[in-house]
């Protein structure tokens, strides 16, 4: 099994997404970590659109994959799935960042027409949505949700032993 990893907006994002991939690396065959190219740009914040091709383009060599993603990587991983742009095994969607960058509408209609298992983990206080209003924003019938609250105030994850027991 290999994995792509979908991190947060900010430039501070980018040690985090390489610290995970070491954290998580005995359980993947290949780990690829995305670089966004508004942190080089100088940009404030990424294209959804032009990251999910980049990230469609490195999922195609790794199938089959898990897509792990924070914040905006949770807007391109649950909007490319449910196009049918990634077609990945699970989703592992932590920090979905309903008050700052994910839609909540369209946010939703992905959720929903995706069929495989989707675990989304919130801090239970994020300042971009805590758990409880997460869970509300996207609760419905969708059986392949697993809803997991990890004790925070931050819009960090950075408990790399919890993520790594979701696998």
């Amino acid at each position: 099994m290999n994995a792509l990893l979908l991190p947060g907006n900010s430039q501070r994002h980018e040690k985090w997404i390489e610290d995970l991939r070491k954290a998580l690396a005995s359980h993947f065959d290949i780990t690829e970590t995305q670089h966004y190219r508004h942190w080089q740009s100088g940009e404030e914040k990424a294209d959804v659109d032009y990251e999910l091709s980049v990230a469609q383009s490195k999922a195609d060599q790794l199938k089959p994959y898990t897509v792990i993603a924070k914040s905006i990587g949770t807007v391109i991983a649950a909007k490319g799935t449910a196009e049918g742009k990634l077609h990945p095994n699970k989703l592992i969607l932590l920090g979905i960042p309903i008050n700052g960058g994910a839609p909540q509408a369209p946010f939703r209609e992905w959720l929903e027409k995706i069929k495989l298992p989707i675990v989304i983990v919130q801090n239970t206080n994020d300042p971009l949505g805590s758990f409880s209003d997460v869970r509300s924003a996207f609760e419905f019938k969708n059986r392949n949700i697993l809803y997991v609250e990890l004790p925070g105030n931050t819009h960090d994850y950075l408990d790399f032993r919890a993520i790594e027991n979701l696998i």
